[in-house]
């Protein structure tokens, strides 16, 4: 394996970067001298991040591009973008997620998947094949994907292959599609680690607790379920917290080579469901996520 590249060398990938965790996390690589490149999807608060980073770390190597992780025509375009302007790239971030609690029924994409799973799932897994061949000609390299420690409170939760839309359900929930599709990012991260085994490129995955986000972030939920969040806030860690530790992971010597791994904030090895561990069923979810996303 190839010796890692000095860290002012390293080019990192940080999706969902201009706010919450995401944002952190930049600022955490840039001020450590990385190359980041902050992928977000609205250009000006993009922009505003980026100049208030740079401000911040003294690095100019920050640099911002747009793509909408809900969809795959977005993605191939960063991709291609991407491609055209780097070489190389050590450590992708799988961070943007979707956790709009105000949404009231299934909204589909005009690829026809469910939003939160498109947007969770989907679009980390469509990204991060296209981008594995330049990943494993810079490793040793780094993959980085999220889940939620909310987990732990669904222990029997499996993917719904008969409904990854949720259009079945008795009422749409949006609370169960955020931990179905984080499920499935627990499951990816599994099945990844397997087929990158022998590359140098590592896939982890990461498990967020709750974390004291922007309440302008959340939409128009109901009232009720606001004051549970600023009461929930008091208890939950900074997302510059959460934010050292995607450093930590992603940079980390002691980390290198370690891969097929779930994480806590603490940087401990936690361990995940029965059915995240199902071996058919991670199998299962990699081909109809090829099939979703055009890869098969």
């Amino acid at each position: 394996m190839k010796s890692s590249a000095p860290l002012s060398e390293k080019i990192c990938i940080v999706t969902g970067a201009n706010a919450g965790i995401g944002k952190a996390t930049a600022l955490s690589l840039a001020q450590m001298g990385l190359n980041v490149v902050m992928v977000c999807r609205n250009q000006s608060r993009g922009k505003s991040s980026q100049e208030e980073i740079i401000a911040k770390s003294g690095n100019r190597a920050v640099d911002l591009m747009l793509a909408d992780m809900s969809s795959q025509k977005s993605i191939y375009r960063f991709v291609e973008e991407f491609r055209a302007k780097y070489q190389r790239l050590h450590i992708l971030i799988n961070n943007a997620a979707n956790f709009d609690l105000s949404l009231k029924e299934p909204t589909l994409t005009k690829e026809g998947v469910e939003l939160i799973f498109a947007t969770n799932h989907l679009g980390p897994f469509l990204m991060t094949n296209l981008l594995l061949d330049t990943l494993k000609t810079s490793a040793p390299a780094r993959i980085l994907n999220v889940a939620s420690k909310g987990l732990v409170a669904h222990p029997r939760l499996a993917i719904e292959f008969d409904d990854l839309n949720q259009t079945k359900r008795k009422r749409y929930s949006p609370s169960h599609a955020y931990y179905h599709s984080k499920l499935a990012q627990v499951m990816f991260t599994y099945t990844l680690a397997q087929r990158l085994h022998g590359t140098g490129v590592s896939a982890n995955c990461i498990r967020v607790p709750a974390v004291a986000v922007d309440i302008g972030r959340l939409g128009n939920i109901p009232r009720i379920l606001l004051s549970l969040y600023r009461f929930k806030m008091r208890f939950s860690i900074t997302p510059e917290e959460m934010g050292k530790t995607y450093a930590y992971l992603a940079t980390n010597p002691e980390l290198e080579g370690i891969s097929g791994k779930q994480f806590d904030e603490h940087y401990k090895e936690v361990g995940s469901s029965m059915p995240s561990r199902d071996g058919a069923a991670q199998q299962r979810l990699w081909r109809v996520s090829l099939q979703l996303t055009g890869l098969m």
